[in-house]
């Protein structure tokens, strides 16, 4: 086959693997350039479908699998957003109780509750839980 069937077949491939993103059509569409490059370099059609075969079975038995190992690593659970303040420490900027108060966190104003009694102005706090746009906050 002449060489731009074998990239166009790559390239088509390519395509088809944008879409489904497992790894399989673009094992072959690599095994199709590889073809392609046998027909570049002037093998005949058999060479080329050989080379093609060789090239599919390493990619899709060998290259493939260690390829999706590595994609699908997943990281840590990582705290994000109102999560990443939980356990975090703040200060008092008003006397925060039960009915509410303010606090300096993560350099923002938060509005403020205890789970129970009082905590003075310019004290060192714990937040405990996020509810809404409420710090839940406990002495340090």
């Amino acid at each position: 086959m002449a060489m731009w069937v074998w990239l166009a077949a790559g390239g088509a491939l390519m395509l088809v693997e944008l879409m489904t993103a497992n790894l399989l059509f673009a094992s072959l569409a690599v095994s199709a350039l590889a073809a392609g490059a046998a027909a570049g370099l002037g093998f005949d059609g058999v060479v080329q479908t050989i080379v093609f075969g060789i090239a599919a079975v390493v990619s899709l038995f060998f290259l493939r699998p260690i390829a999706l190992k590595h994609l699908k690593k997943t990281r840590p659970d990582a705290a994000t957003n109102t999560d990443a303040l939980i356990g975090a420490f703040a200060f008092t900027m008003t006397s925060v109780s039960e009915t509410g108060g303010q606090i300096k966190l993560a350099g923002e104003v938060w509005t403020a509750k205890t789970e129970g009694g009082s905590i003075a102005a310019d004290q060192k706090v714990f937040v405990t839980a996020i509810r809404g746009a409420t710090a839940i906050i406990k002495e340090a």
